[in-house]
Formats: structure tokens, sequence, C-alpha cells
């Protein structure tokens, strides 16, 4: 292995830390991923590995004394095949996150599978030609190939990640408007790596039509390999996001301080963990108002509320589970009920009603 000018040195260096990136994303996978299976982790595991494969292709090309050029040139085109094409497939995988229209993301599949076929095709038939016999036909009609699939593949990848941030963006003005704060650090720093992405991008793309040849093939698998990393951190905290907005939709406790607004609990009463059953089960009455909460810490009673979640699921009556709770089922008809300082769920029969005044009653309230 000879290392005679300054840019076969630079891209060992390149082609050095590409491939140990390539070994961290292992260690990520191995330990990372829940669930070993699906598209996102197929993907990603398959663009992992063909950065080690094009690295060891591009050093045994410009590093090494090698007379069988095809060993390198399937290593390259294996690598540049997974790990091109696999990118675009792991952003594909992930814009499903924030993305739920059908047509758009059946669109997005169609152009990554296009082009997959009509730039991968003919560049593996170049490379093989290029590296033949008689190389001379094939070397200007890989010049330019080279480039048009290099600008058609990061076109390609920023029309995904424009995808991914506007639907992002569009969710994370819902989670203001539910009075969520938290999202403006998510939406820097969603900006923030996307402008990283495409500038890295861009320095590709640069470094081909500067025709800085070696220097742009080595440099090529350690930009992917830094953009799968950043994979992650993306992931993680939309995933988060994601995970709060649901548990949002189910119950949500906050601080009318914090939010701006009035403070928000879930209820839960020991002695009313049984749901009012009427005869018409699909027509509830809910009479709430609405209170501001003085008090920094989880309240020791049951406080005014502004939000209520009623989920409502069908079910078979137990007569064993009557049984063992000893008590009656009781037909309830919604009627008026006014309260001046507490929210109330009124029947005919009795409602149940909770203020400071009551908090020493023999049900007491516990919040979860």
């Amino acid at each position: 292995m000879a290392i005679n000018t300054a840019p076969k040195a630079i891209a060992l260096v390149f082609l050095s830390v590409a491939f140990y990136n390539f070994l961290e994303l292992n260690v990520y996978i191995l330990t990372l991923f829940r669930r070993r299976s699906g598209l996102y982790f197929w993907s990603f595991t398959v663009a992992t590995w063909g950065i080690a494969f094009n690295s060891v292709g591009y050093a045994l090309m410009h590093l090494g004394e090698i007379p069988q050029k095809n060993l390198y040139a399937t290593l390259i085109i294996i690598g540049w095949c997974t790990m091109i094409t696999g990118q675009s497939v792991v952003l594909y995988s992930r814009l499903h996150i924030v993305m739920h229209n059908l047509k758009k993301l059946r669109a997005v599949l169609i152009m990554i599978i296009v082009n997959a076929i009509w730039l991968h095709i003919p560049v593996i038939v170049i490379v093989y030609g290029n590296n033949s016999s008689n190389p001379d036909p094939w070397v200007e009609p890989y010049k330019i190939y080279e480039r048009i699939q290099l600008s058609v593949f990061i076109a390609q990848e920023l029309v995904i990640s424009g995808l991914y941030v506007y639907e992002t963006v569009k969710l994370l003005r819902l989670e203001r408007t539910i009075g969520n704060t938290g999202t403006q650090s998510l939406l820097r720093h969603l900006i923030l790596v996307n402008f990283l992405v495409i500038l890295l991008d861009f320095s590709i793309l640069g470094l081909e039509f500067a025709n800085l040849f070696e220097i742009q093939t080595s440099w090529k698998p350690l930009v992917y390999s830094v953009k799968l990393k950043l994979e992650f951190s993306i992931l993680n905290r939309l995933v988060k996001l994601t995970r709060n907005a649901r548990s949002h939709n189910a119950s949500s406790y906050s601080h009318g301080e914090r939010s701006g607004g009035v403070a928000l609990g879930t209820y839960k009463g020991k002695g009313l963990q049984r749901s009012t059953v009427q005869e018409t089960p699909d027509q509830w009455q809910v009479h709430v108002t609405g209170g501001k909460s003085h008090s920094d810490a989880l309240p020791q009673s049951v406080v005014k509320t502004t939000e209520f979640t009623v989920q409502s699921h069908s079910r078979h009556i137990s007569k064993t589970s009557l049984a063992e709770s000893g008590e009656e089922i009781l037909s309830h008809s919604p009627h008026d009920v006014e309260g001046a300082s507490a929210s109330s769920v009124s029947s005919d029969h009795r409602y149940g009603r909770f203020d400071g005044q009551h908090q020493n009653q023999q049900h007491e309230p516990s919040w979860q």
C-alpha cells in the first residue's frame, strides 16, 4: 500500500473515519433497537453496511495496487447501491411517523424505486466497462452520468427531508395550540440538523463538479455515515414528541402558572370508578365549571378542572363482578346540576361533587 500524494492521504483519513462510524453505528443497532424488524431497522442496517463495502472498495482502488479491478469495483457498487438508496428508504420509513397521507407516501416510494432503476443499472454497467480491458469508450459517459446520478439522488433526499420538516412543523404547531410550549427546542433542533445534512450533501456535489474524484469518493461514505448517526438524534426526539402527544390525549396535568391558563388534571376517585350507565349509551351530558389553581404542588383534594376526557367502552355486564362488588347497577338519567365551585356529573338518583369542604369524605380521591 502506497501513499504518494496529498489527495490519497486525505482519502485515507476520510475512509478511516467512515469505517469507524460504521462500527459505531453497528453498536447503536445492536443496543438501541428493541425490535430488530421492520422497514426502518432493515433499511438502516443495509445502509450502514453499505458504508463498509463502499469504504473498503475505494480504499483498495485509491490506496492499493490490485490488478483485479473488478474486485474493488464490485465492492464499490454493492456499497454505493445499498448506501445511497438505503439512506432514502431510511428517510421514507421515518416519514411515516409524521405523515399519514397514503398518496404522498406512495408517491415518495415510487420516486425511490424509479430513481434506483434508471440510475443504478446504467452506472453499474458503466463502472464495469470503465474497469475493463478497454476503458476508453466508458470514461466520458462515466463522468456525465456520475454527475447526473449524484444530483438526482441528492435532490431526492432533499424532497423527502423537506416533506418531513413540513409535516413535523405542522405537528409542532398543533402541540403549541394545546399548550405544549416545549416544542420550540425540538423545532430548532430539527431545522439545524436538516440544514447540516443539506450542507453535507452539497459538499459532495461541489467536490464532484470540482473534479476532485479521489476526495469526493472517500468523502461520500463519511458523509452518509454522519447522516445515519444524525438519524438517531432526530428520531428519538420525534418519537418522544409523538408519545407525549398521545399521552396528553388520554390524560394531562399542568399548572396554570406554567401554561398560562387553568390548572388541568385527571381525576380518579376510589368511590366513583364505575361510569354512569344510561339507557341511551350514545347520549352524554357533562356539566363543567372552571377555576384557577393557586397551588404549585399537586392538590391534596380534588381541584376544579376545565378539561374532561370521556371514553366509552362497550362491554358485557359480568354478573360475577357485580356479585363481588356487592353493588347494584342504577339506571341514571342526566339532569342539570348547578355548582359554583366544582365540576359535577349528575343523575336523577345521585351525583358526585367534590370541593374543599368535603375533602374528609369516606371516599378519598386519588391522583394518578
